[in-house]
C-alpha cells in the first residue's frame, strides 16, 4: 500500500523544475501543506475559541496600515512581474500563447523569484481572516474565503515547483490587479461609517472578481486550442482553479445582492399592503 504511493509521488516529484528544487518551502509540498492546514485550523477552530469569552479587538489602525501596505505590495508587484512578461518595454510574452521557458536566465530566474516572493504575499494575506478572528467577525470567515487564501498559495507553488513564467504568468498578473483595488476598497472600509457612503461600488468589486476568472478559463483554454510548446498540465489546473472560484463568487454575489434585494422588495411591499389596509380600515370605521 505504502509502494503505491510512493512510486506516484517520487515520479512527479522527477518532473519538477530543476532551477527551483533545493529552494524554501519548493522542495517537498508538505512545509506548504502544513502551513495552509495550520492556517484553516486557526480561523476555523483555534482561533474563534480562543476569542470566544474575549471582546472584539479593536484593530482599525493596524488594518489600515495592513490594507495601505498590501496595496502598495501589490502594485509593486504587478508594475515589476508586467515588465517581466507582458508590459513593455521589458516585457514580451506573447498573450495569446506563451511556452514556459526552463533556461537558466537572468531574466528568467528573477520572474522565479518573483513567483517565489509572491507565494510569500499570499501566505501574508491569511492575516484578512485573522483580523476577522480578532474582531469576532465569524460570519466573513465563509468556505469561499478560507478556500480562496488556501488554494492561492498553493497554485503558486504548483506553478514553481513545475514550471514558473509562460502561459501561467498572466492569470497571477490580473489577479495582482485586482487586489490593488480590492485592498483599497478594504482600507477605507477600515475607517468605518464616515467613509460608508463612499463604498457602494462593493458589488462591482464582486463583479470585477468574478471576470478575472472568466478572463482566466478563456486565457487557459487557449493553450488547449493552438500548440505553443506549453503543457496541457497547466492550462486544466488553471482552468478548474478559475471555474471553482467563479462558481463560489456567483454564489456569493446571488446571496449577497439578489437575496437583499427581494428580502428589500418583499419588505416594501409588506409595508405598502399594511398601509392600504391601514387606509380601507379607516374608511370602514363608522362615524
Amino acid at each position: 500500500m505504502l509502494e503505491s504511493l510512493i512510486w506516484p509521488y517520487e515520479w512527479l516529484m522527477s518532473k519538477s523544475d530543476p532551477r527551483t528544487s533545493d529552494w524554501p518551502l519548493i522542495g517537498s509540498p508538505f512545509p506548504i501543506w502544513s502551513i495552509i492546514l495550520c492556517y484553516i485550523y486557526v480561523v476555523k477552530s483555534l482561533g474563534p475559541r480562543l476569542m470566544k469569552n474575549r471582546p472584539p479587538m479593536r484593530i482599525e489602525s493596524i488594518i489600515i496600515v495592513y490594507n495601505i501596505l498590501m496595496v502598495i505590495a501589490s502594485a509593486g508587484f504587478f508594475h515589476y512581474g508586467g515588465q517581466l512578461t507582458y508590459i513593455p518595454p521589458g516585457g514580451n510574452f506573447s498573450i495569446i500563447c506563451e511556452r514556459v521557458d526552463y533556461t537558466v536566465t537572468d531574466k528568467n530566474m528573477r520572474l522565479l523569484h518573483l513567483s517565489w516572493w509572491l507565494m510569500i504575499l499570499k501566505m501574508i494575506e491569511f492575516l484578512d481572516t485573522i483580523f476577522f478572528v480578532l474582531r469576532k467577525k465569524s460570519q466573513q470567515i465563509s468556505a469561499l474565503h478560507v478556500t480562496h487564501h488556501s488554494l492561492v498559495p498553493w497554485g503558486i507553488w504548483i506553478g514553481l515547483k513545475f514550471g514558473a513564467g509562460g502561459h501561467n504568468a498572466f492569470v497571477p498578473l490580473i489577479n495582482l490587479f485586482v487586489h490593488m483595488i480590492m485592498y483599497s476598497y478594504y482600507c477605507l472600509a477600515a475607517f468605518g461609517p464616515r467613509l460608508r457612503r463612499y463604498l457602494w461600488w462593493k458589488r462591482y468589486l464582486t463583479q470585477l472578481q468574478m471576470i478575472q476568472f472568466a478572463i482566466a478559463i478563456i486565457h487557459s483554454c487557449i493553450p488547449l486550442i493552438m500548440d505553443c510548446g506549453f503543457q496541457p498540465f497547466f492550462a486544466y489546473a488553471m482552468i478548474a482553479h478559475a471555474i471553482l472560484f467563479w462558481i463560489m463568487f456567483y454564489n456569493f454575489y446571488c446571496k449577497s445582492y439578489y437575496s437583499t434585494a427581494i428580502s428589500i422588495n418583499n419588505n416594501n411591499n409588506n409595508n405598502n399592503n399594511n398601509q392600504s389596509e391601514n387606509i380601507i380600515q379607516q374608511h370602514q370605521k363608522p362615524e
